[in-house]
């Protein structure tokens, strides 16, 4: 019997969906994220993928964050800083990805869960989901980035009192602060989260990139330092066969056929 993956990829054209496959918590193990950067550095890598999907194994949780269990196996293992430093770069490989990602979150997005989902470019919400960074009545803080994600995503006071008042938000006050693109029920949500990735990825994948890199990297520079990777952004695409396709499609009144060229 083969041993089970902590992380399952699968293609459906030009879209990846990436399932964190611990069901029914999706724990994020030691070996799940080593699985889940692997596949992100596969994914960014491979020019026929456009848009990723994001989701949790099963039809229950997206993740219920850290597993517990291995807390003193990182500190007296990789030692925690190597640990963290590891989560937070994983989580940025996703943020930083030149294809747009989509999080589908339903029933617990908690913790470094919850880390996950918010360096992804939309976040899906399915009725019923529970949303927040609760670390501090484990006594310890969030730390793959969620006290600056959330508060960037979110703002300051809002963020303060998700976090120290440990609150679990569900879908639609996750939307009503701004944290999700959109709440369905949780029957339509694999649903409406693969036609936003097939939308995605019928975009042009030059143009798709530079507006991620312009608002993902730039984003938080000064605005002379945004605009230059504005501006670089669109260097590379003015001489693409992308932009003459797009025009020529624009005249002809047709649907473009991006290459990514």
């Amino acid at each position: 019997m083969s041993e089970k993956k902590p992380i399952v990829v699968r293609r459906e054209g030009a879209v990846a969906t990436v399932e964190l496959n611990d069901p029914p918590y999706n724990r994020l193990s030691m070996a799940l994220i080593d699985a889940l950067e692997t596949a992100v550095e596969e994914i960014e890598r491979d020019p026929s993928v456009r848009a990723v999907v994001l989701r949790g194994e099963g039809r229950e949780n997206f993740s219920v964050g850290a597993d517990i269990r291995e807390f003193g196996a990182a500190a007296g293992g990789r030692g925690v800083q190597a640990f963290i430093e590891q989560r937070l770069q994983v989580i940025r490989s996703i943020e930083t990805m030149s294809k747009p990602v989509v999080c589908a979150i339903r029933g617990a997005c908690l913790g470094g869960g919850f880390e996950i989902a918010l360096a992804c470019h939309f976040r899906i919400g399915a009725r019923g989901a529970k949303i927040g960074l609760p670390e501090v009545e484990l006594g310890v803080v969030p730390a793959w980035g969620g006290t600056q994600r959330l508060t960037r995503t979110v703002g300051r006071a809002r963020a303060l009192e998700i976090m120290l008042l440990a609150k679990k938000l569900s879908a639609d006050e996750a939307f009503e602060a701004g944290v999700l693109n959109a709440v369905c029920e949780p029957d339509e949500l694999d649903a409406r989260v693969d036609e936003l990735a097939r939308e995605l990825a019928s975009k042009a994948p030059l143009a798709v990139a530079g507006i991620l890199d312009a608002v993902i990297q730039g984003g938080p520079k000064s605005l002379s330092e945004g605009l230059a990777h504005e501006y670089a952004a669109l260097e590379r695409v003015m001489t693409s066969e992308d932009l003459q396709e797009g025009v020529m499609a624009f005249f002809q009144k047709r649907p473009p056929e991006f290459k990514g060229k």
